[in-house]
């Protein structure tokens, strides 16, 4: 059964989402999906009107559902409209159909939101640019993209906005495994994008020496809610023929399930989020890399941050985050 078949891109029209909105084009078009264009952006650029006799200016945002805010959403419908006729001509792309055009006049977070709620959490997939903003930027401001993933509880494409990325299609996939529930939505989407692209796969699992050390030393913090951990009694090597043995596993049923025939299995010891990025750089040919969002118990994230954050901001290549709502 295919999990692809709603996908929402965001954008502000602005040449920093142009690679997202490639993205869902093609997307869209590979998995022959239902696609959603928010065009948002609580600072849109006021152009002069083309597409009404009179005059349209910026309505301001106390004051929403007047006439003048719905004329003003009217134009900005149909500049997306042609923005996205301009997208598919330049880039020689197929317009979907079915695309349906949403307008919101908040920021993109808000924004995104807002349609998911009004939607029933329907989409499958969003599509966004990921930002290159500097180290205060995303101190002071965080980063819109990952605050998306994680306010929807949807699976989210992050794209990086440099132009290189502008063809991208996945040519190589790394799926990060954690050998947990949390893992096996990503390894389901990694595969669905390799039966559809016929490009290879790389199960990734690098066994946490951060979590691990976590385990061992838990006792010495917290000693009443102390519980016995399995780590204690293992040594590394029996840890590593146990992880070998379930990474086998995962990589049988998903030949089995999706018929793949290129698939491979790598494991490692270190700090997941360095590790990941190491063997992005070392094997260039892969150009997508798909994780779970991060879970682990809420002691362990507080100490230990949120692995997905960090790899967001490190990753060079697109970053897709599987996870979907919990029941």
């Amino acid at each position: 059964m295919q999990m692809i078949k709603k996908i929402l891109c965001v954008t502000d029209l602005s040449l920093i989402s142009r690679n997202a909105e490639i993205a869902a084009l093609r997307l869209t078009d590979l998995f022959k999906a239902e696609m959603t264009v928010l065009s948002c952006g609580e600072y849109y650029a006021h152009v002069p009107n083309n597409y009404f006799d009179e005059n349209i200016i910026q309505p301001q945002p106390d004051f929403p559902h007047t006439e003048e805010y719905l004329k003003f959403v009217e134009q900005k419908k149909l500049e997306t409209i042609d923005h996205f006729n301009n997208i598919s001509k330049i880039f020689n792309l197929k317009l979907p159909e079915n695309i349906i055009y949403e307008i919101k006049l908040e920021n993109e977070v808000t924004a995104a939101i807002d349609v998911i709620e009004e939607k029933n959490y329907s989409y499958d997939l969003i599509v966004v640019v990921k930002q290159n903003n500097n180290f205060w930027e995303k101190l002071l401001f965080g980063s819109p993209a990952i605050e998306i993933c994680e306010e929807s509880h949807i699976s989210t494409l992050l794209m990086p906005e440099s132009e290189e990325w502008a063809s991208w299609m996945p040519k190589g996939i790394i799926v990060g495994s954690s050998l947990t529930e949390e893992s096996k939505l990503a390894e389901i989407f990694a595969s669905e994008f390799a039966l559809k692209t016929n490009c290879e796969i790389s199960i990734l699992h690098i066994i946490d020496t951060v979590n691990l050390h976590f385990d061992m030393n838990v006792s010495h913090i917290f000693p009443i809610d102390y519980v016995p951990s399995q780590v204690q009694t293992q040594t590394i090597d029996e840890i590593k023929v146990q992880r070998i043995n379930e990474l086998n596993k995962i990589k049988d049923k998903l030949k089995e399930d999706f018929n793949l025939k290129n698939i491979h299995n790598h494991m490692d010891l270190g700090r997941v989020g360095d590790e990941i990025l190491k063997y992005i750089k070392k094997y260039q040919q892969n150009n997508l890399l798909v994780i779970g969002a991060s879970g682990g118990s809420a002691l362990k994230r507080f100490f230990l941050g949120s692995k997905t954050i960090a790899i967001e901001e490190a990753c060079s290549i697109p970053l897709l985050i599987a996870q979907k709502i919990s029941s």
